[in-house]
């Protein structure tokens, strides 16, 4: 408010002999300057508060006698006028939230205020000034007071207690219209003395001066009415927020007695509005004493203000309030659903609306579980057409806490599905999350106690489309409860149409593929369980549940996925170190398993028993990566050891007829590799070996098998180079063990020994490596084996062998043949006559080196009781002197000469005597004589 200008005659000023005013004026006038600029660029507005309040205490205790040129100088009137009608208008102005500035005007407006009352004194001002003054007092004390600066309202209100008694000294003087003007002021006076006293905590007081108010109220004016009101109504609201609800009530009564004294029709805005809010704090307090005489009042108060204003959104609030505060046994929880539907479609659409209609459901959900709900799910579909959709949010995740709240049951849980299906717009990340907090509660409290079917319900409303923002990892983690409750329920339907429907997401993690793998498993679907454990070995964490599909399948007795989960296990950590498993262990596992499939007869038997020894060879190439550092703790132990070599060695014996041959040489081959890295001083060593002599030599015999009947060259020549390995091992292993053995087991093994000598040079020949022969043959000279050489000399005959090899080599055999005692001279006259037709076209040197041998063997034969065979000597001196008739042909007369001399020689042993003379009739013919004259010539 602006105050008046110009009242005082300008002629009036005077010297200002008051230096207290004089320095009071000069810094107004700096301070005018400084608030007509940029207030908000004063410096230290704290500081010039302080110094304000230090002008306004030295004015406050100037006396207010007028003194010549002090006291109604109308530059003082001008300068304080001038200073209020500023802070007016910048505290008008000015942000509500800039506190520093308006606390700075408002200390200015009570300076100016001094000044004014330093301009009016009160003995020489007429009676228009000081009313002028008691009005300027009461609207400075009702900001003071507003503004909880007490001390400065105190202040002013001291003046205008002066100002106000010295008016009524002059009341006999005044008009009518004047004298009810200063009633009117002394109410108002009044009414801030009883405000100012409350806020000071002085309760007696406050009452003390609203009773001397209330003996003025025949002169309260609608305007004052009102401001009298508002105090009480402030007192009473305050007492309120205290829980002293009594004396709450009292205070709110006498505003409500004060604002209905005036007509209504005299009452502004903003006395109607208050008239309104001290009977809502009215209503308020009375329900909150608890009295059932003040619940009457308040029901009555509301059906007057019904009455009054008809069904209002205000009257629907205070009706709901009462309703709330009646006793439990009699409260009626339709009537406040009732009013709380017509509260839904007189609330505005605003966040403060959105929180009342929430707050009284709430209220009503304490004494009505299931009221509430219904009348929530008609404001949550009322609110299908609001653009806000945070509103929609709270709501459902409201109504989600309210379900959880109650007890369980599928019917309420399908109401609330029925609801949400109503809904178009899914929930935010946030809210869905929010409201699936809510129900994993009570799913997992169900679970827990075996209410699968009302939990697998929890879990569909849980999974509605309007949750469909709660991320992937939710909506697992829910399929995979799902999943829980249907294998719980033993109901493998419901699982099976859980695990076709899962997300991908879900499939991702081990633990949704572990339970579809428990369900694959009772449904005997075992591409499904492969699938489930492929997905599990390729998680981070995967061991832990490949071990529960181990476990699961060994207790559902189904071998193939126990297999399978094994075999991933395998393929994970076979080729790793450090391994979080024993490989051993796992390796046994599926050996086992393998072994009883392979022994039952099967359409894929084959590829049980193949996979079986692939098993082996795995161990044997674990068994390679080991460290060789003593240090280093070893992989195997040497029982597992041992189990492996014995069970690769039996299961090779066994089925040495009944299984491919190649898949025993696979078996006995892992066996001698695993016994190769037994330690050397184990007390079973001589056991130990013998199972490798005897596990090479049926390797050697079955490869030497496929060698002869395989076709392909290529793989045939393979079968011999691998035999050959085997066989020289043998070969460096028995000689030390021999002297072992027993007398019998020496002879087994002897005789093993020439059988793979045999066949060692049987290699040798087909794989062409001449210069082994012979070393071959040296070696089974110990075995005294005449058997083996013949073999080996059969094996000779029936290749294409360089002639010099097969002449070195048959001569060795032949006298190892000859040295032996079962050897006869049939058997030497049959190799001698081989040897010596296949040397004869390839080298006749070699072949005459036979020749003469033969000669000297049949003259040994003749002077003993053996004879040469007569077929074999006829033959080879037929033979070599058909040779010799070649050479004197080609005219090579010297070694014709020698091959028909050395073929009478021969023939000289034969018992027919015609044969030899035949033969030197024959060469006598020929002219060796005229031959060698024409030489000479």
């Amino acid at each position: 408010m602006s105050i008046r200008t110009g009242n005082k005659d300008v002629s009036q000023s005077g010297n200002k002999t008051d230096k207290r005013i004089e320095t009071a004026l000069d810094f107004v006038r700096d301070l005018c300057k400084i608030l007509s600029g940029d207030p908000s660029d004063a410096p230290a507005t704290d500081q010039l508060v302080d110094e304000i309040n230090q002008h306004v205490k030295k004015l406050r205790n100037h006396t207010h006698k007028h003194g010549a040129g002090v006291s109604g100088d109308p530059e003082i009137d001008q300068q304080g006028t001038r200073l209020w009608n500023i802070c007016t208008r910048l505290r008008r102005d000015c942000e509500p939230t800039n506190k520093r500035l308006k606390r700075l005007y408002l200390h200015g407006r009570v300076l100016a205020f001094h000044l004014l009352v330093v301009a009016n004194p009160i003995k020489t001002s007429k009676a228009q000034d000081l009313i002028y003054v008691v009005k300027l007092a009461l609207k400075t004390a009702r900001d003071c007071v507003a503004s909880s600066e007490f001390e400065l309202a105190t202040g002013v209100l001291q003046k205008a207690a002066d100002y106000k008694s010295d008016l009524q000294d002059l009341a006999s003087g005044l008009l009518k219209e004047e004298v009810d003007e200063c009633n009117c002021l002394e109410v108002e006076y009044l009414i801030m003395r009883t405000a100012l006293s409350w806020a000071d905590n002085h309760v007696d007081v406050a009452e003390h001066m609203y009773t001397k108010a209330e003996r003025l109220r025949q002169y309260l004016t609608p305007d004052y009415a009102e401001k009298l009101a508002d105090v009480l109504y402030e007192i009473g609201k305050s007492l309120a927020s205290r829980n002293d609800f009594p004396l709450a009530k009292k205070w709110l009564q006498r505003a409500n007695e004060i604002i209905n004294s005036p007509n209504l029709e005299h009452l502004s805005r903003e006395g109607l509005e208050l008239r309104l809010a001290i009977l809502q704090a009215l209503v308020s307090a009375l329900l909150a004493t608890g009295a059932s005489a003040d619940l009457d009042k308040a029901t009555k108060l509301v059906e007057y203000i019904e009455s009054e204003m008809g069904n209002r959104p205000v009257v629907s609030l205070l009706k709901l309030e009462v309703l709330r505060k009646t006793p439990a046994e009699i409260f009626d929880d339709d009537a406040y659903a009732d009013v709380l539907r017509r509260l839904l479609k007189d609330v505005n659409s605003s966040d403060a609306g959105f929180k009342l209609i929430i707050h009284h459901i709430r209220k009503l959900h304490d004494k009505s579980p299931g009221a509430a709900c219904a009348v929530l799910d008609d404001f949550t579909l009322s609110l299908r057409g609001v653009d806000e959709n945070v509103w929609m949010e709270k709501a459902v995740i409201t109504r989600m806490w309210m379900i959880t709240s109650q007890r369980d049951t599928n019917e309420t849980i399908d109401t609330v599905r029925g609801v949400l299906s109503n809904l178009t717009r899914p929930l935010s990340a946030e809210a869905a999350v929010a409201a699936q907090a809510l129900i994993w509660k009570k799913l997992e409290s169900n679970y827990s106690q075996r209410q699968y079917d009302i939990a697998e319900n929890w879990c569909r409303l849980s999974l509605h489309h309007i949750f469909q923002n709660c991320g992937p990892g939710n909506v697992a983690k829910l399929e995979r409860k799902l999943l829980l409750c249907a294998l719980a329920r033993n109901e493998m339907g419901a699982a099976i149409s859980v695990v076709q429907n899962l997300s991908k997401q879900s499939w991702r993690e081990p633990m949704t593929a572990y339970l579809a793998f428990k369900v694959a498993i009772r449904c005997e679907d075992r591409n499904l369980a492969e699938q489930c454990i492929h997905i599990i070995g390729q998680a981070p964490e995967h061991v832990d549940f490949l071990g529960a599909c181990i476990a699961e399948s060994h207790k559902k007795g189904d071998i193939f996925c126990a297999i399978a989960a094994l075999k991933k296990l395998q393929e994970n950590y076979e080729y790793k170190d450090p391994s979080p498993i024993h490989l051993p262990a796992l390796f046994r596992c599926l050996i086992r398993l393998l072994n009883i499939l392979a022994e039952k007869p099967d359409e894929r038997q084959g590829d049980f028993i193949s996979d079986l020894c692939r098993q082996f060879d795995i161990v044997v190439y674990a068994l390679e990566r080991q460290s060789n550092d003593p240090q280093t703790p070893k992989l195997f132990t040497i029982d597992e050891l041992e189990w492996f070599s014995r069970n690769a060695y039996n299961l090779a014996l066994k089925h040495t007829t009944s299984w491919d041959l190649r898949c025993v040489v696979r078996l006995l081959t892992a066996c001698v590799n695993i016994i190769n890295h037994f330690p050397s001083d184990m007390r079973s060593q001589v056991e130990v070996t013998l199972k490798a002599l005897f596990s090479r030599f049926i390797i050697a015999s079955a490869l030497v098998s496929f060698a002869r009947t395989q076709d392909n060259v290529k793989e045939q020549l393979e079968d011999y180079q691998l035999m050959r390995k085997h066989v020289s091992a043998f070969d460096r292993l028995v000689p030390e063990y021999l002297s072992r053995l027993d007398e019998q087991s020496r002879e087994d093994m002897v005789r093993k020994h020439a059988t793979l000598l045999t066949f060692d040079f049987e290699a040798a020949v087909a794989l062409g490596q001449w210069d082994d022969l012979g070393g071959i043959v040296q070696r089974a000279v110990p075995c005294r084996n005449a058997v083996a050489f013949q073999t080996m000399a059969d094996s000779l005959l029936r290749a294409q062998v360089p002639g010099q090899v097969l002449y070195s080599t048959m001569r060795k055999l032949v006298n190892e043949i000859w040295d032996l005692e079962s050897f006869d001279a049939v058997k030497l006259a049959k190799y001698t006559r081989c040897l010596f037709q296949a040397t004869l076209t390839l080298d006749d040197t070699l072949a005459m080196k036979l020749l003469q041998e033969a000669c000297r063997k049949a003259r040994e034969l003749h002077e003993s009781d053996a004879r040469w065979p007569e077929e074999e000597l006829e033959w080879m001196a037929a033979t070599a002197f058909n040779h010799a008739i070649d050479l004197y042909g080609a005219y090579e007369r010297d070694r014709a000469k020698e091959w028909g001399s050395t073929a009478i020689n021969l023939a000289h042993y034969c018992p027919d005597k015609s044969f030899e003379r035949m033969l030197q009739d024959k060469f006598m013919r020929l002219n060796f004589e005229d031959d060698e004259r024409n030489r000479g010539r």
